[in-house]
């Protein structure tokens, strides 16, 4: 009995192993979430700033768009996230 519930184990293992490994190989780089430069600039900003990036209250947005679009440090952001300036 030992056996077979070692048997039934090992073989439902191989099968998720299967399983998991085809739908991994089925994965197109689509699939994979990637954000605009814009949002990446946003949450470099709220980064920098230390606000919360899912918090876009006017303040901040105005503080956003004043201060660090177009700057230097935006560049320099983007450029260290693999975005071309």
């Amino acid at each position: 009995m030992k056996d077979l519930i070692r048997l039934s184990a090992l073989s439902l293992a191989i099968i998720f192993f299967l399983g998991t490994s085809m739908c991994l190989k089925d994965r197109k780089p689509q699939d994979v979430i990637t954000l605009d430069p814009e949002e990446i600039s946003w949450i470099e900003f709220c980064k920098t700033r230390g606000y919360d990036p899912s918090i876009d209250d006017e303040e901040t947005v105005v503080e956003f768009l004043d201060t660090w679009r177009g700057s230097t440090e935006e560049e320099e952001a983007l450029t260290r996230n693999g975005i071309p300036v």
